[in-house]
Formats: C-alpha cells, structure tokens, sequence
C-alpha cells in the first residue's frame, strides 16, 4: 500500500454525537502509514483527557436525565477498512481481542449507559490488514471474529498490556511497537497492481467500473476480482460502490447542496432515484438525515491538516464552553 492513497480516500464515520461517550483518534506513524488509517477509542465521557489529547469530554448521562439502563448507540458506515477491537473493562478487568471484516452494511453500535467498557482499536486502511495476517480478507467479510484464532501472532500479551495502560497515547505507542515488529517479519509482498487499482478508483471518486479497471491494468475481470477479494474482501464494484457512498458523505459533511438531483449529478449516478437507493443502503437513511447527522458533530480528524488527535463533540456543546 501507499501512504500517498491516503489523500485520496478519508472515509468519514459519524462518530461523537453522542455526549455521554468519548470519540478520539490519532494517526499512524510515518513507518505504518501505508497500512493504518488510525488508532481509536470510545467509552464513557467521565474519563481523564491525557496530555496531548485534543479533547473535550461529554456530559454523563445523569447530567442529561437519562435513565440508567437506556442505551447510546452510534451508527457504524461502510469504509472499505477492516479493524482490530480491543474491547476491555478497567474495572472488572475484562477484556475481549477481535477482528472486524469489510462490511457493506450500516449497523448501530450500542453501548449500556453507567458501563465503563472500553474500546481502543486499529483501523486499517482498505487492503492494510492483508499486508499484516497474509489471509485472503474476504474470509473476514461482513463478520468480527476472535482475533487469537486468525491473527499469525500471539495478542494476548498485547492485550495485557493495552489493559494495563493509562491512557490513550501509552495504548497508541504500545500497538504501534507490535505492528512494527510484525511489519519487519511480514511476509506477504506488496501489490502494485492493487495500488494501481485504488488509485483509480479514488480519483474517480468511485465512478469508474470494474471493465474500465481490467482494461486500464490489462488484467481480466476474473484477476481483478480475486485480488480485490484477496486485499480488500468485497468485490471492486461493492468497493466503488462504498467510495462513491464515501464521496457523497464528504459533499455532505462540507456543506454542499442535498438536493438529490445535484448530489447525482456531482457524483455520476444515473439519477437521484439512484443516488437516494445507494445512499439509504449504505447510510440507512436519507442524505437530509445525514446533513442533520454532521451539523451535530466537530471537524473529523482526518479532514484537518496536521491534528495527532481529536475528540468529537457535538458543536452544541463546543459552544457551551
């Protein structure tokens, strides 16, 4: 992978908006770039803002009178990555490793209010994991499954020591240790042909289709779907289908118009019937939820220049303070 894709491709996800749980993130080292889109955790707001965090806790629940057993819950988009879950109670000392396949669904994501679970995490970018557990990703599609059973290396003692941690950034560095040990002893070489192949499905903001991409690369069809199944673990179409939906979000996120027949145009679909099928598929609801979604939510981390960290709050409460 190439660290210059990265600019091609932030996919968003609509984390934060709610302010009784924390959302922060912090990118990669130069040396794991081309792999990882970033680290991440969430839990519990009443938490310690370590130095060097750029964050600004939630409100606890009882602050916002809600009951104690009610749920949060975020939604969770299609991204084209796969990431590592280290979900882990401080208090009870409970702690469960995972690894969560491509998905082409949107899910919610629950979490019981007054629980002090945890979860710190890599996300990696489309065709990262690959270069890192050598296994043809499509195994891992749709599914989360237990990490010590398909990752090469033993985790167990990594998750001993993120459990031990203190904060966030010892977690960072931590993760960051081992996947650079497992990146000097790796074995699965890099692909040309697959950074070929993102690039112009980037470039083209996912309008581009999957005969154009075999005739470009002059590879067949029948290759070209074993390597996206190989490094990414969905089809090159669901994966232009996801990037496109991607694209959409950031028109979304930046203020643009949501009326359906521009968003369709800007971004080549065939109509906006089109454009609002692809969009609740992907999303779960329409672009006008969506523009609601983002005005609740701070900048995302990977939409600034140069932040090693943000947490995301809701605007409302940025203006309290």
């Amino acid at each position: 992978m190439d660290p210059l894709l990265h600019s091609l491709f932030r996919p968003l996800q609509v984390n934060g908006s709610d302010p009784s749980t924390y959302y922060i993130e912090q990118k990669p080292s130069a040396t794991l770039r081309a792999y990882v889109a970033c680290y991440w955790e969430s839990g519990p707001a009443d938490r310690e803002v370590s130095e060097g965090d750029v964050a600004v806790s939630g409100r606890d629940a009882a602050s916002l009178g809600w009951p104690e057993e009610e749920e949060a819950v975020d939604r969770v988009l299609p991204d084209g990555c796969t990431d590592i879950l280290l979900e882990y109670d401080p208090v009870s000392k409970r702690q469960e490793l995972s690894y969560c396949g491509t998905f082409t669904n949107p899910f919610v994501s629950t979490r019981q209010v007054g629980s002090e679970a945890r979860t710190f995490a890599v996300r990696f970018f489309p065709g990262g994991a690959h270069y890192f557990h050598g296994m043809p990703t499509h195994l891992f599609t749709g599914g989360n499954y237990r990490l010590e059973e398909i990752w090469p290396e033993n985790v167990e003692i990594i998750g001993e020591r993120i459990l031990e941690a203190r904060d966030f950034n010892e977690r960072v560095r931590i993760m960051e240790e081992y996947l650079n040990q497992l990146l000097m002893r790796q074995r699965t070489n890099d692909c040309d042909l697959m950074k070929n192949l993102l690039h112009r499905i980037f470039v083209n903001g996912g309008s581009v289709g999957v005969k154009e991409l075999a005739e470009r690369e002059a590879i067949s069809e029948r290759r070209l779907n074993r390597k996206f199944g190989q490094w990414i673990g969905i089809s090159p179409k669901k994966f232009s289908e996801v990037v496109r939906f991607q694209s959409v979000l950031h028109s979304i996120q930046n203020g643009d118009s949501v009326d359906s027949m521009e968003l369709a145009l800007k971004h080549n679909f065939f109509d906006q019937a089109h454009l609002i099928r692809d969009f609740r598929r992907f999303y779960g609801a329409s672009p006008l939820t969506a523009a609601k979604d983002f005005r609740k939510l701070s900048d995302f981390y990977n939409t600034r220049s140069e932040p090693s960290a943000i947490l995301k709050i809701g605007r409302r409460m940025a203006k309290e303070r």
